[in-house]
């Protein structure tokens, strides 16, 4: 990206600093800002304090936990952050919302979420995970890198401005919901309700990690899902083993059902599945050739001699950024417990995930799920539930892209690496024609979001506080 701003001047110029442990030091801040990255650093220890009262709550929306009680206290931090909020009533949880109109010409939203994953199984964390702790550096507790971490990241980089004396030179906007792990399932009429509130000239969505090598990544979009759950039901009651001889196996069916779905070389095999989907550009094709994805490292990472298919290169960033793919999320049936147990289950069930592109619609892929189902004669295989939206992209040469590049720069010293899109999924298509989205955040590698031991470096925590605090400055010159 361009380190230039609109008028020609360098942002080295300005900003002509370098990082170290989370102080901005230099010749030449802005002098607008200087104060903010300076009130940041006083107030890093509430801020971690703030995390670490935020992250204890156990805010599991597929539990329904906690959910009143901490969309209450993210009301109450945004007001102590100078940001007039509002509570908003779904027919689930509470949409948490903060305005702060300044008057100013550019006005910029963030996009967080204060629900969290599950955090079982929990003899696999080495604290519990909603009792933060902050070990060598990092901070452990489920939800810090998702998303309960950036949400902060955010409030207190404004409330640093209000803090420092420093006038804000945008109008600030939040929507807050606690049900994004879930699917979102009340933020499309809460959008439809209040559509103007979402426009404005640039936002942040909910997350954001640093890469294998420690290189700041955004993404300019998300693929939609389609989360289904699958179950058969095969006899009245569970049987003893002996008798699968001459009873069917609601397991067996199942499985058959599931290797129906996609063949060896991981082609989806429902008929019409990719229809609808739009051929990647060549402008698309160039963009991502120029990203290092890592290989070896993230093979590394993951314990695996090769990627699926064998992809490499352009295959391998086509199939993570372009292309629609299904995933087995978990399986159940019979008896899981230690010891053997011979028994034929009555039952098995399934969750799985496709993830979607561009003009990839849950609504018609649901049908033909279902048709698909029927055609290979598995009409006992009910569709128990679903839910899911379509994918979402922000343009790759927008604006407010440069902007939140010179901004990293700035505050991590290099430029950020732009993805773009996420194979990862939100609710993004309901802002998509509002607001121009970027996801940046707290995370890295080894953030393990959604897994055990969630957690992030203390250092990065204050450092996007930073980067959030340039962006505004930055933004407020566009």
């Amino acid at each position: 990206m361009a380190a230039l701003t609109k008028s020609g001047v360098g942002i080295r110029t300005r900003y002509n600093i370098k990082v170290k442990e989370s102080r901005l030091k230099g010749q030449e801040l802005a002098i607008m800002v200087d104060p903010v990255l300076k009130k940041i650093d006083e107030n890093a220890d509430h801020a971690i304090d703030a995390a670490k009262k935020l992250c204890s709550i156990p805010t599991v929306a597929a539990k329904g936990q906690g959910i009143e009680e901490t969309a209450e206290l993210v009301q109450q931090m945004l007001e102590d952050a100078g940001i007039p909020s509002e509570l908003h009533s779904t027919s689930g949880a509470p949409v948490v919302t903060g305005h702060l109109d300044v008057g100013a010409k550019r006005t910029l939203l963030f996009y967080d979420h204060y629900d969290v994953q599950p955090a079982e199984p929990f003899d696999l964390w080495v604290s519990p995970p909603f009792e933060p702790e902050i070990r060598e550096g990092r901070f452990y507790a489920r939800g810090i890198a998702d998303n309960k971490g950036d949400t902060l990241s955010r409030i207190w980089a404004i409330r640093a401005y209000k803090e420092a004396g420093v006038e804000l030179p945008v109008n600030i906007k939040f929507v807050i919901e606690g049900e994004e792990e879930i699917s979102s399932p009340n933020l499309l009429d809460f959008t439809k309700k209040h559509a103007d509130f979402l426009r404005a000239d640039g936002g942040i969505w909910e997350f954001g990690s640093a890469g294998f090598d420690g290189t700041q990544e955004a993404w300019l979009g998300l693929k939609g899902i389609l989360y289904v759950q699958l179950e058969v039901e095969r006899l009245s009651h569970d049987a003893h083993s002996s008798n699968s001889a001459i009873l069917p196996s609601a397991p067996f069916r199942l499985v058959w059902a599931l290797s129906s779905l996609k063949d060896e070389n991981e082609r989806i095999q429902i008929d019409g599945f990719y229809d609808d989907v739009v051929p990647v550009t060549e402008k698309e094709r160039r963009f991502a050739a120029k990203i290092d994805l890592e290989e070896v490292s993230r093979r590394k990472f993951y314990g695996i001699d090769a990627f699926v298919n064998n992809y490499k290169g352009d295959a391998l960033r086509e199939a993570y950024y372009y292309q629609p793919h299904l995933s087995i999320d978990g399986l159940t049936s019979g008896y899981q417990e230690k010891g053997s147990m011979t028994v034929l289950p009555a039952k098995a069930s399934a969750k799985i995930d496709f993830r979607l592109v561009e003009n990839q619609h849950p609504s018609d892929l649901i049908r033909k799920l279902r048709n698909h189902l029927d055609i290979h004669d598995f009409t006992d295989v009910k569709i128990a539930w679903h839910d899911g939206y379509p994918a979402a992209k922000t343009p790759i040469d927008h604006p407010f892209v440069d902007i939140v590049d010179r901004a990293n720069q700035v505050v991590f010293g290099h430029p950020i690496r732009i993805h773009p899109t996420c194979p990862g999924s939100g609710p993004l298509y309901l802002f998509k024609d509002f607001v121009p989205m970027i996801s940046i955040g707290i995370g890295d590698h080894d953030s393990r979001v959604h897994s055990s031991n969630e957690s992030v470096t203390v250092d990065n925590y204050i450092k996007a506080m930073k980067r959030i605090a340039v962006i505004i400055d930055e933004m407020g010159r566009w």
